[in-house]
């Protein structure tokens, strides 16, 4: 009675173990997640740095200045545009100054402005280099720029930025699939005497090992909701002092890293299991003492 008492609690004890095991791994792997996930915006951020500013001729009405920007707004690159008057380009300028310089010069030699922001299929050099060929066709337009060396560099930051994503997720599931695999074959080492009493009794593979790879989905399940219950109570501690920097208010991204987090404990679990059980059905019994 002892023995059989000793023997579930150790049992109990291991499965425990490694359910926290996998679950401390899918935090880690959600954590990652949560980070790239911000990481990966900042080229986006970055790409919202870059603007090209239409000049209009000095003697441009305000009829014909709407009339350009109902057509730049047509335009294929075309994300978003800002229209700044003469009139509201003067008192920002007359906000900075501290003074109307305005009516010390006698008129206002400010342009009015057209501000675009292209779609992200037009982000490179040769892109914004046609649209700004295209803008500069235009009736009215007197001069177009942009700020190339800052759109070089950002460029160059995005291809940095995206290799170094692909590397480090690379490395981090490489990393969790060998850490959870680990886990699972501790906790079936620990039983591989009662599948070896199995297949003397005359079990097949198929079934010791569906007993087994039940266990393991509901192991990975168990250990994925562990895991995202710990990465919402860190979410909720990092939303008042990270809200700047982190974005955390992204429900379809959470959902898509909880699934992802389900799927994974599960697949990871199963896949392992699968691999580990039939090994130790197919070596003997005086193999088993070696491990």
């Amino acid at each position: 009675m002892k023995i059989k008492k000793f023997t579930s609690n150790r049992l109990r004890t291991s499965y425990l173990s490694s359910v926290i095991s996998t679950a401390l791994v899918l935090f880690l792997l959600g954590v990652v997640g949560l980070l790239l996930y911000n990481v990966n915006r900042l080229p986006t951020t970055l790409r919202d740095q870059i603007t090209v500013s239409v000049t209009l001729e000095d003697t441009i009405t305000s009829k014909s200045a709407m009339q350009i920007l109902a057509k730049i707004e047509l335009k294929d690159f075309v994300n978003k545009v800002e229209f700044k008057s003469k009139e509201e380009a003067a008192k920002e300028m007359k906000a900075d100054l501290g003074e109307d310089f305005v009516s010390l010069l006698g008129e206002n030699p400010l342009p009015a402005i057209i501000d675009i922001k292209l779609h992200s299929s037009y982000f490179s050099t040769d892109g914004i280099e046609l649209a700004k060929t295209e803008l500069q066709t235009i009736p009215g337009v007197k001069e177009v720029r942009y700020q190339k060396s800052l759109l070089e560099s950002v460029i160059e930051n995005t291809k940095k930025i995206s290799i170094l994503i692909f590397i480090f997720v690379g490395l981090l599931l490489f990393v969790s699939v060998f850490l959870i695999n680990n886990t699972i074959r501790l906790s079936i080492y620990s039983k591989r005497f009662l599948i070896n009493t199995m297949k003397l009794v005359g079990a097949n593979t198929s079934f010791i090992r569906t007993p087994f790879l039940a266990s393991s989905v509901w192991q990975g399940l168990i250990s994925g909701f562990i895991a995202i219950i710990l990465l919402l109570g860190l979410i909720l501690f990092l939303r008042n002092d990270f809200s700047q920097i982190l974005e955390l208010t992204d429900a379809k991204m959470f959902g898509v890293l909880f699934a992802l987090i389900l799927i994974m404990g599960s697949l990871i679990s199963f896949i392992s299991t699968y691999v580990i059980v039939t090994k130790y059905t197919k070596i003997g019994a005086d193999d088993l003492w070696e491990g």
